[in-house]
């Protein structure tokens, strides 16, 4: 893991950790936790592109670039076999204010993962101080065997509570809940706002069930009333897998029934 702060003398600390994913809220609709993630960095693109194969072994460096300037802090976590190798007397910069390097040595037939910010560094950070959401990066590179451990799903959402397009569901339904097809990380995202996004009631907040596959949204809801809400967005990606994938943008729509 590579993590430095802004302001210290720049040297780098390299450790052995397991990447964990950081809980998040980027949920909205009058919500005041939606601001604790507005404007929070986004990666635009990244080389190797995450989930790529066939990685030449001979590339020399990662890059990761953001959507905004940033500060000089960097946090490229993870450790064990599938973090990149770093030649000595080598460390990461930055090439201008968005893009961020990472010098490396890979090897072939190899599956590689570093992730990006983690609950305990989180040293990715905009110009303005908010720091970016918890994500990952991984890839293989060629001459990987057949059995290599298999890439990470691909989260979808497998059922709901209601279920989405549903009508005349009862008012009285104090929470949503979302199931998913594999264990998620403990962020969530649900967006949105206006009189469609259900009211949150005062003190509650979204939770994960134990085995982190159905997230549970606390709502008040009003009698005949369309409600409208989201999964992610392209702001907001605060659901993802534990393996840090991200889930598509989902839009989740109920109407409640008059009584």
């Amino acid at each position: 893991m590579i993590t430095r702060r802004k302001q210290t003398n720049h040297a780098l600390a390299l450790t052995a950790g397991m990447f964990t994913a950081l809980a998040l809220m980027a949920y909205t609709g009058g919500l005041s936790s939606a601001q604790a993630v507005q404007g929070a960095p986004q990666i635009v693109s990244s080389s190797p592109a995450r989930g790529a194969t066939d990685v030449d072994p001979a590339l020399k460096e990662i890059t990761v670039t953001f959507d905004q300037d940033m500060e000089e802090g960097m946090s490229l976590t993870g450790g064990g076999p599938e973090f990149p190798q770093i030649p000595e007397g080598q460390k990461g910069h930055w090439r201008d204010k968005r893009t961020c390097v990472l010098p490396v040595k890979l090897q072939s037939g190899h599956r590689y993962r570093l992730g990006v910010n983690s609950p305990s560094y989180r040293n990715f950070r905009s110009a303005a101080g908010v720091a970016a959401l918890t994500s990952a990066i991984w890839f293989t590179t060629s001459g990987t065997p057949d059995t290599t451990k298999p890439e990470p799903m691909v989260p979808i959402v497998v059922s709901a509570t209601p279920a989405m397009g549903a009508q005349d569901v009862s008012p009285d339904l104090k929470d949503l809940r979302v199931t998913f097809n594999v264990p998620m990380a403990a962020g969530f995202s649900w967006t949105g706002g206006g009189p469609e996004y259900p009211t949150t009631p005062e003190g509650k907040k979204p939770f994960w069930t134990e085995d982190h596959k159905t997230c549970v949204l606390p709502v008040e809801l009003k009698p005949d009333s369309q409600y409208r809400l989201g999964l992610n967005s392209k702001s907001y990606r605060g659901f993802q897998s534990a393996e840090g994938v991200p889930l598509a943008p989902v839009v989740y729509t109920f109407k409640t029934s008059g009584k």
